[in-house]
């Protein structure tokens, strides 16, 4: 509440209390002989005075009961509002005709989802739309092998990126998920292709099954990109971003073993340091980090990331020095979109 809102019936409390107390003196004193015709004057006139604040405090109230009524009126119709641009949204994403929606359709229904804090429903409806369909080629009745899902790769993202920034902790896990289970289609040294939500920055209050998604992605995701050092930059700097912003143990202990897996060929190829957002991480700091390398507690969780780590520096090994794809000059600079 205001200083104007307290303010207002503390002076009519005040006024009212004195209204009714001053009158009954005066009086005591009028019946003891003490009082003359003057003192009459000064009872009426308090009486008047308390009549006044106790119109002024039930105003008050009135008003006060008034505001507070039109305020959840106004927060009724925002959210009303709100779900009225939900459903629009929704309905640019499963159009009522038959047939497939058009490409920026989806994309600006999905986008409009999350920035109206619906991004638990984008990336439920993400869902469907990012899966891995095959569809027959043209000229081929009898089916090909050509990937078609109905948003692209980088829309796909900026939903995911959306749904890790929100306070849902189902919309987090659902996109954790989704990009876990689409990882080996992206690539690593496309800065389009992963959410910035956790690059260059990150959120230890993400749920470990958060966690462990969002850190299997980027090693799946980097695996399945060409073996190149810009490649390996990327993972390095992501990598020890995680670590840095983590302070669980089981966390340091599974990207230290990461970390450690691709170190080496780091060396060789003479990397000094990386830009990683608005700090500079040195190939000292990555070294650091392998000092945290351990094993989880869980046995299963140990042999899975044991087994992924092993993969991880087999790919490693085979990373090329020079880039062969576009925007291969952007992996020297991992920066926050």
């Amino acid at each position: 509440m205001s200083k104007r809102r307290w303010r207002l019936p503390l002076l009519s409390c005040i006024s009212l209390l004195g209204a009714a107390v001053l009158p009954a003196l005066l009086l005591r004193s009028r019946f003891l002989g003490t009082g003359d015709s003057p003192e009459l004057a000064a009872v009426l006139t308090y009486i008047g005075v308390l009549v006044t604040a106790s119109v002024s405090l039930i105003g008050y109230r009135i008003s006060l009961q008034t505001e507070q009524r039109l305020g959840k009126e106004k927060e009724e119709q925002q959210e009303q509002l709100r779900l009225d641009a939900a459903m629009r949204a929704g309905q640019l994403v499963s159009p009522r005709d038959s047939g497939t929606a058009h490409p920026a359709a989806l994309a600006s229904g999905l986008l409009a989802l999350t920035r109206l804090d619906h991004a638990e429903l984008a990336v439920a409806l993400l869902l469907d739309l990012w899966s891995d369909e095959r569809i027959a080629s043209q000229g081929d009745p009898d089916g090909g092998d050509e990937s078609s899902p109905k948003v692209s790769h980088e829309t796909a993202i900026l939903v995911i990126d959306a749904a890790l920034r929100s306070t849902s902790s189902s919309a987090r896990l659902v996109a954790a998920e989704l990009l876990c289970r689409n990882a080996t289609r992206l690539d690593a040294c496309q800065s389009l292709h992963w959410p910035s939500a956790v690059d260059g920055c990150w959120d230890p209050a993400f749920s470990p099954r958060t966690k462990l998604l969002i850190v299997e992605a980027l090693v799946r995701m980097t695996m399945a990109s060409t073996a190149e050092e810009g490649a390996l930059r990327s993972i390095a700097v992501r990598l020890y971003g995680i670590w840095d912003g983590d302070g669980t143990s089981e966390v340091r202990g599974c990207i230290g073993k990461f970390i450690a897996k691709i170190i080496g060929r780091l060396h060789e190829f003479g990397v000094k340091q990386f830009v990683h957002g608005p700090k500079m991480v040195t190939i000292e700091d990555l070294q650091a980090a392998t000092t945290s390398a351990a094993d989880n507690p869980d046995d299963y969780l140990a042999k899975l990331s044991n087994d992924l780590g092993n993969e991880l520096g087999e790919w490693a090994a085979s990373c090329r020095t020079q880039p062969t794809v576009p925007g291969a000059l952007a992996t020297a600079a991992i920066l926050p979109r």
